[in-house]
Protein backbone atom coordinates (compact mmCIF):
# COMPACT_ATOMS: atom_id res chain seq x y z
CA UNK A 1 0.00 0.00 0.00
CA UNK A 2 2.77 2.68 0.96
CA UNK A 3 4.37 1.68 -2.21
CA UNK A 4 1.19 2.35 -4.80
CA UNK A 5 1.11 5.70 -2.28
CA UNK A 6 3.97 6.41 -3.22
CA UNK A 7 3.95 6.03 -7.04
CA UNK A 8 0.59 7.95 -7.15
CA UNK A 9 2.71 10.81 -5.40
CA UNK A 10 5.67 10.54 -7.96
CA UNK A 11 2.46 10.88 -10.56
CA UNK A 12 0.72 14.00 -9.28
CA UNK A 13 4.00 15.74 -8.69
CA UNK A 14 5.27 15.14 -12.30
CA UNK A 15 1.98 16.81 -13.64
CA UNK A 16 2.51 19.56 -11.03
CA UNK A 17 5.92 19.79 -12.30
CA UNK A 18 5.56 19.96 -16.12
CA UNK A 19 3.47 22.95 -15.64
CA UNK A 20 6.23 25.42 -13.58
CA UNK A 21 8.32 27.42 -15.18
CA UNK A 22 12.07 25.73 -15.70
CA UNK A 23 14.38 27.16 -13.13
CA UNK A 24 18.27 27.61 -13.75
CA UNK A 25 20.58 24.70 -12.26
CA UNK A 26 23.34 26.26 -10.94
CA UNK A 27 22.37 29.19 -8.24
CA UNK A 28 25.50 31.50 -8.97
CA UNK A 29 23.79 32.36 -12.29
CA UNK A 30 20.57 33.67 -10.18
CA UNK A 31 22.82 35.38 -7.92
CA UNK A 32 24.82 37.26 -10.82
CA UNK A 33 21.65 38.14 -12.42
CA UNK A 34 19.88 39.82 -8.98
CA UNK A 35 23.31 42.31 -8.99
CA UNK A 36 22.11 45.51 -9.85
CA UNK A 37 24.52 47.32 -12.49
CA UNK A 38 26.54 50.25 -12.96
CA UNK A 39 24.96 52.34 -15.26
CA UNK A 40 26.49 54.65 -18.25
CA UNK A 41 27.08 57.53 -17.20
CA UNK A 42 26.26 60.67 -19.19
CA UNK A 43 30.04 61.95 -21.11
CA UNK A 44 31.18 58.93 -20.06
CA UNK A 45 33.16 56.83 -23.00
CA UNK A 46 33.28 53.05 -22.87
CA UNK A 47 34.87 52.60 -26.27
CA UNK A 48 34.05 50.31 -28.93
CA UNK A 49 33.97 45.78 -28.69
CA UNK A 50 37.12 45.18 -30.16
CA UNK A 51 36.16 42.54 -32.99
CA UNK A 52 39.48 40.38 -33.76
CA UNK A 53 37.61 38.20 -36.82
CA UNK A 54 38.17 40.65 -39.22
CA UNK A 55 41.76 41.45 -38.55
CA UNK A 56 42.30 37.61 -38.72
CA UNK A 57 40.51 37.05 -42.07
CA UNK A 58 42.36 40.35 -43.50
CA UNK A 59 45.74 38.46 -42.53
CA UNK A 60 46.70 41.45 -40.19
CA UNK A 61 47.29 39.04 -37.05
CA UNK A 62 50.02 41.63 -35.57
CA UNK A 63 47.49 44.54 -35.68
CA UNK A 64 44.75 42.10 -33.98
CA UNK A 65 47.39 41.65 -30.92
CA UNK A 66 48.54 45.14 -30.30
CA UNK A 67 44.46 45.81 -30.74
CA UNK A 68 43.37 43.46 -27.94
CA UNK A 69 45.98 44.36 -25.14
CA UNK A 70 44.64 45.01 -21.71
CA UNK A 71 47.43 47.54 -19.89
CA UNK A 72 46.35 47.40 -16.06
CA UNK A 73 49.16 49.29 -14.75
CA UNK A 74 50.52 50.14 -12.16
CA UNK A 75 47.80 48.20 -9.94
CA UNK A 76 48.75 44.60 -12.46
CA UNK A 77 51.95 44.92 -14.46
CA UNK A 78 51.38 41.77 -16.84
CA UNK A 79 50.00 42.12 -20.20
CA UNK A 80 46.87 40.89 -21.07
CA UNK A 81 44.73 40.64 -24.29
CA UNK A 82 41.05 40.47 -24.62
CA UNK A 83 38.47 40.92 -27.59
CA UNK A 84 35.59 39.21 -29.38
CA UNK A 85 35.68 36.51 -31.45
CA UNK A 86 32.77 35.78 -34.10
CA UNK A 87 31.77 31.84 -34.09
CA UNK A 88 28.87 32.20 -36.46
CA UNK A 89 28.49 35.23 -38.66
CA UNK A 90 25.04 34.52 -39.80
CA UNK A 91 23.67 35.37 -36.41
CA UNK A 92 26.35 37.94 -35.87
CA UNK A 93 27.35 35.58 -32.66
CA UNK A 94 30.95 36.66 -31.09
CA UNK A 95 32.21 35.06 -27.74
CA UNK A 96 34.35 37.48 -25.06
CA UNK A 97 37.72 36.07 -23.83
CA UNK A 98 40.11 37.37 -21.47
CA UNK A 99 43.58 35.79 -21.79
CA UNK A 100 46.56 36.30 -19.16
CA UNK A 101 50.03 34.97 -20.53
CA UNK A 102 51.49 32.78 -17.28
CA UNK A 103 53.46 35.22 -14.86
CA UNK A 104 56.61 33.02 -15.04
CA UNK A 105 57.35 34.31 -18.16
CA UNK A 106 57.22 30.55 -19.80
CA UNK A 107 55.97 30.95 -23.62
CA UNK A 108 55.62 26.67 -23.22
CA UNK A 109 53.93 26.58 -19.86
CA UNK A 110 50.41 24.66 -20.06
CA UNK A 111 47.19 26.72 -21.34
CA UNK A 112 44.39 25.83 -19.30
CA UNK A 113 40.67 27.30 -20.74
CA UNK A 114 38.41 28.60 -17.70
CA UNK A 115 34.69 27.54 -18.81
CA UNK A 116 32.04 28.35 -15.59
CA UNK A 117 29.08 26.65 -14.95
CA UNK A 118 25.40 28.37 -14.93
CA UNK A 119 24.57 27.17 -17.60
CA UNK A 120 24.93 31.29 -18.50
CA UNK A 121 27.33 31.80 -15.99
CA UNK A 122 30.74 34.48 -16.81
CA UNK A 123 33.91 33.20 -16.63
CA UNK A 124 35.00 36.40 -15.18
CA UNK A 125 33.72 34.84 -11.87
CA UNK A 126 36.27 32.34 -12.06
CA UNK A 127 38.53 35.47 -13.38
CA UNK A 128 38.33 37.55 -10.22
CA UNK A 129 36.85 35.42 -7.57
CA UNK A 130 38.72 32.55 -7.68
CA UNK A 131 41.78 31.65 -9.66
CA UNK A 132 42.64 34.82 -11.60
CA UNK A 133 45.60 36.76 -11.31
CA UNK A 134 43.38 39.55 -10.20
CA UNK A 135 40.40 40.83 -7.79
CA UNK A 136 38.55 43.65 -6.81
CA UNK A 137 37.73 45.16 -3.11
CA UNK A 138 34.70 46.07 -1.53
CA UNK A 139 35.80 50.05 -2.85
CA UNK A 140 35.92 48.74 -6.68
CA UNK A 141 39.80 48.87 -6.30
CA UNK A 142 41.93 46.53 -8.34
CA UNK A 143 44.67 44.41 -6.34
CA UNK A 144 46.80 41.74 -7.62
CA UNK A 145 45.60 37.81 -6.65
CA UNK A 146 47.86 36.60 -3.53
CA UNK A 147 47.02 32.55 -5.09
CA UNK A 148 47.03 32.42 -8.94
CA UNK A 149 46.93 29.57 -11.19
CA UNK A 150 47.81 32.39 -13.79
CA UNK A 151 51.93 32.02 -11.86
CA UNK A 152 52.17 29.11 -13.75
CA UNK A 153 50.40 28.74 -16.24
CA UNK A 154 48.74 30.24 -19.34
CA UNK A 155 44.82 31.13 -17.82
CA UNK A 156 41.86 31.79 -20.74
CA UNK A 157 38.25 32.63 -19.26
CA UNK A 158 35.54 32.77 -21.83
CA UNK A 159 32.35 33.77 -21.07
CA UNK A 160 30.30 30.86 -23.48
CA UNK A 161 27.65 30.04 -24.66
CA UNK A 162 27.16 32.85 -26.49
CA UNK A 163 24.58 35.08 -24.36
CA UNK A 164 26.57 33.92 -21.66
CA UNK A 165 28.75 37.33 -19.80
CA UNK A 166 29.81 39.60 -22.46
CA UNK A 167 29.67 37.27 -25.20
CA UNK A 168 26.14 37.18 -27.28
CA UNK A 169 24.27 36.74 -30.57
CA UNK A 170 21.95 39.21 -32.21
CA UNK A 171 19.60 36.16 -33.18
CA UNK A 172 17.45 34.30 -30.74
CA UNK A 173 17.86 30.93 -32.52
CA UNK A 174 21.10 31.15 -32.42
CA UNK A 175 21.32 30.59 -28.48
CA UNK A 176 22.80 26.92 -28.11
CA UNK A 177 20.20 24.22 -27.21
CA UNK A 178 22.92 21.14 -26.87
CA UNK A 179 26.75 20.07 -25.90
CA UNK A 180 27.29 19.61 -29.21
CA UNK A 181 26.29 23.18 -30.46
CA UNK A 182 28.44 24.59 -27.20
CA UNK A 183 31.65 22.44 -28.35
CA UNK A 184 30.78 23.64 -31.87
CA UNK A 185 31.17 26.99 -31.24
CA UNK A 186 33.54 26.75 -28.48
CA UNK A 187 35.62 25.18 -30.92
CA UNK A 188 35.31 28.18 -33.59
CA UNK A 189 36.54 30.88 -30.86
CA UNK A 190 39.38 28.33 -29.83
CA UNK A 191 41.06 27.92 -33.57
CA UNK A 192 40.76 31.53 -34.13
CA UNK A 193 41.91 32.10 -31.08
CA UNK A 194 45.47 30.50 -31.71
CA UNK A 195 45.53 31.96 -34.86
CA UNK A 196 45.98 35.19 -33.43
CA UNK A 197 47.88 34.19 -30.11
CA UNK A 198 49.80 31.47 -32.39
CA UNK A 199 53.13 31.18 -30.19
CA UNK A 200 50.42 29.31 -27.68
CA UNK A 201 49.17 26.81 -29.64
CA UNK A 202 51.75 23.81 -28.97
CA UNK A 203 51.18 24.66 -25.82
CA UNK A 204 50.00 21.73 -23.49
CA UNK A 205 46.14 22.35 -23.97
CA UNK A 206 43.78 21.79 -20.82
CA UNK A 207 40.02 22.17 -20.27
CA UNK A 208 39.20 23.33 -16.86
CA UNK A 209 35.79 24.18 -14.96
CA UNK A 210 33.40 23.55 -12.64
CA UNK A 211 29.73 22.78 -12.00
CA UNK A 212 27.60 23.10 -15.03
CA UNK A 213 31.24 23.45 -16.80
CA UNK A 214 31.04 19.27 -16.14
CA UNK A 215 29.07 19.20 -19.08
CA UNK A 216 30.97 22.02 -20.97
CA UNK A 217 34.26 20.29 -20.32
CA UNK A 218 34.14 16.86 -21.53
CA UNK A 219 32.18 18.52 -24.67
CA UNK A 220 35.41 20.28 -26.01
CA UNK A 221 37.57 18.54 -24.90
CA UNK A 222 35.53 15.28 -27.20
CA UNK A 223 35.05 18.12 -29.73
CA UNK A 224 38.79 18.97 -30.19
CA UNK A 225 40.15 15.14 -29.74
CA UNK A 226 37.52 13.96 -32.96
CA UNK A 227 38.51 17.23 -34.79
CA UNK A 228 42.09 16.76 -34.32
CA UNK A 229 43.29 14.18 -36.88
CA UNK A 230 42.20 16.32 -39.81
CA UNK A 231 42.52 19.59 -38.28
CA UNK A 232 44.84 21.96 -40.12
CA UNK A 233 45.58 23.61 -36.64
CA UNK A 234 45.97 20.89 -34.17
CA UNK A 235 45.41 22.04 -30.29
CA UNK A 236 48.05 20.23 -28.15
CA UNK A 237 44.82 18.02 -26.35
CA UNK A 238 46.31 16.82 -22.98
CA UNK A 239 43.22 16.57 -20.11
CA UNK A 240 40.32 18.04 -18.46
CA UNK A 241 39.39 19.08 -14.82
CA UNK A 242 36.43 19.28 -13.68
CA UNK A 243 35.45 20.88 -10.22
CA UNK A 244 31.88 19.64 -8.49
CA UNK A 245 30.41 19.05 -11.79
CA UNK A 246 27.06 17.94 -13.20
CA UNK A 247 27.78 15.35 -15.80
CA UNK A 248 25.09 12.33 -14.91
CA UNK A 249 22.02 14.03 -13.70
CA UNK A 250 19.99 10.89 -13.78
CA UNK A 251 22.78 8.81 -11.32
CA UNK A 252 23.62 12.09 -9.31
CA UNK A 253 20.35 12.85 -8.11
CA UNK A 254 20.68 11.25 -4.29
CA UNK A 255 20.43 14.30 -2.61
CA UNK A 256 18.99 13.20 0.43
CA UNK A 257 21.19 10.60 2.07
CA UNK A 258 23.80 13.13 1.67
CA UNK A 259 22.00 16.11 3.02
CA UNK A 260 20.71 13.99 5.88
CA UNK A 261 24.26 12.63 6.53
CA UNK A 262 25.61 15.90 7.16
CA UNK A 263 23.23 17.04 9.46
CA UNK A 264 20.77 18.98 7.00
CA UNK A 265 17.55 17.28 7.46
CA UNK A 266 15.79 14.83 9.49
CA UNK A 267 14.10 11.55 8.69
CA UNK A 268 10.87 12.77 7.39
CA UNK A 269 12.54 15.54 5.11
CA UNK A 270 14.50 12.52 3.85
CA UNK A 271 11.91 10.48 2.67
CA UNK A 272 10.12 13.91 1.09
CA UNK A 273 13.53 14.55 -0.50
CA UNK A 274 14.05 10.61 -1.54
CA UNK A 275 10.41 11.36 -3.27
CA UNK A 276 11.77 14.48 -5.47
CA UNK A 277 14.31 12.19 -6.14
CA UNK A 278 12.31 9.02 -7.58
CA UNK A 279 10.06 12.12 -9.25
CA UNK A 280 12.79 13.44 -10.80
CA UNK A 281 14.69 9.74 -12.21
CA UNK A 282 11.14 9.13 -13.61
CA UNK A 283 10.89 12.63 -15.75
CA UNK A 284 14.73 11.63 -16.79
CA UNK A 285 13.63 7.99 -18.05
CA UNK A 286 10.70 9.32 -19.55
CA UNK A 287 12.93 11.96 -21.21
CA UNK A 288 11.09 14.61 -19.33
CA UNK A 289 14.24 16.70 -18.77
CA UNK A 290 12.64 20.22 -18.25
CA UNK A 291 10.61 18.63 -15.55
CA UNK A 292 13.51 17.12 -13.74
CA UNK A 293 15.23 20.45 -14.33
CA UNK A 294 12.61 21.79 -13.21
CA UNK A 295 12.32 19.51 -9.56
CA UNK A 296 15.95 20.58 -8.88
CA UNK A 297 15.28 24.34 -9.17
CA UNK A 298 12.61 24.06 -6.39
CA UNK A 299 14.77 21.72 -4.18
CA UNK A 300 17.45 24.36 -4.15
CA UNK A 301 15.02 27.69 -4.35
CA UNK A 302 12.63 27.10 -2.35
CA UNK A 303 12.95 23.66 -0.11
CA UNK A 304 16.38 23.50 0.56
CA UNK A 305 16.05 27.36 2.47
CA UNK A 306 12.44 26.44 3.85
CA UNK A 307 14.40 23.04 5.93
CA UNK A 308 17.31 24.51 6.67
CA UNK A 309 16.91 27.94 7.02
CA UNK A 310 19.87 28.80 4.54
CA UNK A 311 20.23 30.30 0.95
CA UNK A 312 23.46 29.21 0.29
CA UNK A 313 23.54 25.78 -0.93
CA UNK A 314 27.02 26.14 -2.18
CA UNK A 315 28.72 26.06 1.17
CA UNK A 316 26.75 24.18 4.01
CA UNK A 317 28.59 26.18 6.60
CA UNK A 318 27.44 29.52 4.82
CA UNK A 319 24.26 30.74 5.17
CA UNK A 320 24.15 33.64 2.40
CA UNK A 321 26.46 34.28 -0.39
CA UNK A 322 29.45 36.23 0.38
CA UNK A 323 29.42 39.91 -0.74
CA UNK A 324 32.97 39.82 -1.47
CA UNK A 325 32.58 37.07 -4.50
CA UNK A 326 30.64 39.84 -6.62
CA UNK A 327 33.07 42.89 -5.82
CA UNK A 328 34.09 42.85 -9.62
CA UNK A 329 30.99 43.43 -11.64
CA UNK A 330 30.83 47.08 -10.79
CA UNK A 331 34.55 47.27 -11.56
CA UNK A 332 33.88 45.36 -15.19
CA UNK A 333 30.71 47.44 -15.70
CA UNK A 334 32.62 50.80 -15.13
CA UNK A 335 33.65 52.40 -18.33
CA UNK A 336 37.13 53.33 -18.23
CA UNK A 337 37.14 49.57 -17.52
CA UNK A 338 34.39 48.68 -20.34
CA UNK A 339 37.08 51.00 -22.71
CA UNK A 340 40.16 48.96 -20.85
CA UNK A 341 38.80 45.24 -21.95
CA UNK A 342 37.60 46.18 -25.22
CA UNK A 343 33.91 45.36 -24.82
CA UNK A 344 32.15 48.88 -25.51
CA UNK A 345 28.94 49.49 -24.40
CA UNK A 346 28.00 45.59 -24.59
CA UNK A 347 25.72 44.44 -22.51
CA UNK A 348 26.58 41.76 -19.37
CA UNK A 349 23.97 39.33 -19.95
CA UNK A 350 22.60 37.75 -17.23
CA UNK A 351 22.57 34.27 -18.96
CA UNK A 352 18.71 33.27 -18.86
CA UNK A 353 18.34 32.75 -22.21
CA UNK A 354 21.09 30.73 -22.46
CA UNK A 355 19.08 28.79 -19.35
CA UNK A 356 16.52 28.66 -21.54
CA UNK A 357 18.26 27.62 -24.38
CA UNK A 358 19.58 24.38 -22.77
CA UNK A 359 16.60 23.51 -20.54
CA UNK A 360 16.37 20.16 -22.18
CA UNK A 361 20.06 19.71 -22.23
CA UNK A 362 20.69 20.20 -18.22
CA UNK A 363 19.35 16.63 -17.63
CA UNK A 364 21.37 14.76 -19.87
CA UNK A 365 24.26 12.64 -19.16
CA UNK A 366 27.84 13.51 -20.42
CA UNK A 367 29.57 10.76 -18.92
CA UNK A 368 29.59 8.42 -22.02
CA UNK A 369 32.38 11.37 -23.42
CA UNK A 370 33.83 11.12 -19.92
CA UNK A 371 34.66 7.31 -20.42
CA UNK A 372 35.65 7.87 -23.95
CA UNK A 373 38.01 10.88 -22.54
CA UNK A 374 39.68 8.33 -20.40
CA UNK A 375 40.03 5.61 -22.53
CA UNK A 376 41.61 7.85 -24.72
CA UNK A 377 44.60 8.41 -22.61
CA UNK A 378 44.12 11.93 -22.14
CA UNK A 379 44.48 12.80 -18.25
CA UNK A 380 40.92 13.50 -16.12
CA UNK A 381 40.77 14.98 -12.98
CA UNK A 382 37.16 14.91 -10.66
CA UNK A 383 37.38 17.14 -7.62
CA UNK A 384 34.77 17.64 -5.08
CA UNK A 385 34.51 20.44 -2.27
CA UNK A 386 33.40 18.20 0.83
CA UNK A 387 31.09 21.16 2.34
CA UNK A 388 29.18 21.25 -1.27
CA UNK A 389 25.17 20.76 -1.15
CA UNK A 390 24.38 21.10 -4.79
CA UNK A 391 26.88 18.39 -6.05
CA UNK A 392 28.04 16.36 -2.75
CA UNK A 393 31.25 14.88 -3.33
CA UNK A 394 28.77 11.57 -2.51
CA UNK A 395 27.10 12.32 -5.79
CA UNK A 396 29.71 12.56 -7.57
CA UNK A 397 31.07 9.59 -6.52
CA UNK A 398 27.73 7.64 -7.81
CA UNK A 399 28.74 8.50 -11.59
CA UNK A 400 32.42 8.04 -11.80
CA UNK A 401 31.89 4.32 -9.83
CA UNK A 402 29.88 3.03 -12.09
CA UNK A 403 31.86 5.23 -15.55
CA UNK A 404 32.32 2.31 -17.81
CA UNK A 405 36.53 3.19 -18.72
CA UNK A 406 39.27 0.48 -19.03
CA UNK A 407 40.52 1.07 -15.63
CA UNK A 408 37.20 1.47 -13.15
CA UNK A 409 37.78 -1.60 -11.22
CA UNK A 410 41.73 -0.37 -10.64
CA UNK A 411 40.24 3.12 -9.45
CA UNK A 412 37.35 1.71 -7.52
CA UNK A 413 40.14 -0.39 -5.85
CA UNK A 414 42.77 2.30 -5.59
CA UNK A 415 44.10 3.10 -1.96
CA UNK A 416 42.73 6.75 -0.72
CA UNK A 417 45.72 9.41 0.42
CA UNK A 418 46.01 11.87 2.82
CA UNK A 419 47.19 15.02 1.20
CA UNK A 420 48.36 17.91 2.03
CA UNK A 421 49.86 21.15 0.43
CA UNK A 422 53.10 20.90 2.18
CA UNK A 423 54.18 17.91 3.82
CA UNK A 424 55.41 19.59 7.06
CA UNK A 425 51.29 21.43 6.97
CA UNK A 426 49.55 20.86 10.32
CA UNK A 427 46.13 21.07 8.22
CA UNK A 428 45.13 18.07 5.85
CA UNK A 429 43.83 19.57 2.26
CA UNK A 430 42.00 16.64 1.47
CA UNK A 431 42.56 13.03 0.03
CA UNK A 432 43.33 12.05 -3.35
CA UNK A 433 42.95 8.65 -5.66
CA UNK A 434 44.40 8.03 -8.64
CA UNK A 435 45.12 5.13 -11.51
CA UNK A 436 46.68 5.93 -14.23
CA UNK A 437 45.61 9.10 -15.83
CA UNK A 438 42.25 9.33 -13.75
CA UNK A 439 43.07 11.68 -10.29
CA UNK A 440 40.01 11.81 -8.13
CA UNK A 441 40.50 14.74 -5.02
CA UNK A 442 38.26 15.79 -2.07
CA UNK A 443 39.15 18.96 -0.68
CA UNK A 444 38.44 19.86 3.32
CA UNK A 445 37.11 23.04 4.08
CA UNK A 446 35.70 23.97 0.43
CA UNK A 447 32.50 24.06 -1.23
CA UNK A 448 30.89 24.42 -4.62
CA UNK A 449 33.49 26.89 -5.66
CA UNK A 450 36.37 24.80 -4.64
CA UNK A 451 39.18 27.74 -6.06
CA UNK A 452 37.15 30.45 -4.17
CA UNK A 453 37.18 28.50 -0.70
CA UNK A 454 41.02 26.88 -0.13
CA UNK A 455 42.80 28.73 -3.22
CA UNK A 456 45.80 27.64 -1.80
CA UNK A 457 45.06 23.66 -2.02
CA UNK A 458 42.85 24.40 -5.28
CA UNK A 459 46.55 25.24 -7.00
CA UNK A 460 48.55 22.82 -5.76
CA UNK A 461 45.91 20.01 -6.22
CA UNK A 462 45.88 21.88 -10.63
CA UNK A 463 49.48 21.80 -10.37
CA UNK A 464 49.98 18.14 -9.35
CA UNK A 465 47.59 17.20 -11.56
CA UNK A 466 49.27 18.90 -14.48
CA UNK A 467 52.97 18.30 -13.16
CA UNK A 468 52.19 14.46 -12.88
CA UNK A 469 53.93 11.87 -15.20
Amino acid sequence: MFHFLNLLSVFFLLLFYSSIRVEAFDLLRRRLASIPRTPLRPGDDPGEPLFLTPYLETGQIDLARNLSQVHLQPVYSYLSYSGYLTVNKTCNSSLFFWFFPAQNGHIDSPLLVWLQGGPGASSLFGLFSELGPIQVDENEQLHPSNITWNSKYHLLFIDQPVGTGFSFTADDRCYVHTEDEVARDLYAMLIQFFQIYYEYASCHFYATGESYGGKYVPAIVYKIHTENPEAKLKINLKGMAIGDGLVDPYNQWDYGPAMYQMGLIDQQQLEYINLLTALAREAIRQGQYRQADSIFGDLFDNIYSNMTGMIDAENYLRTDFPEKLFYYIPWVMANEHRRQIHVGNMTYNDGEKVQIGLQDDVMQSIASKVAMIANSNYKVLIYSGLLDVIIPSSVTMNWVDILEWDYADQLRGAERIVWKVKEDDREVAGYLKRVNSFFLAWIRNAGHSVPCDQPRAAFDLIDRFISAL
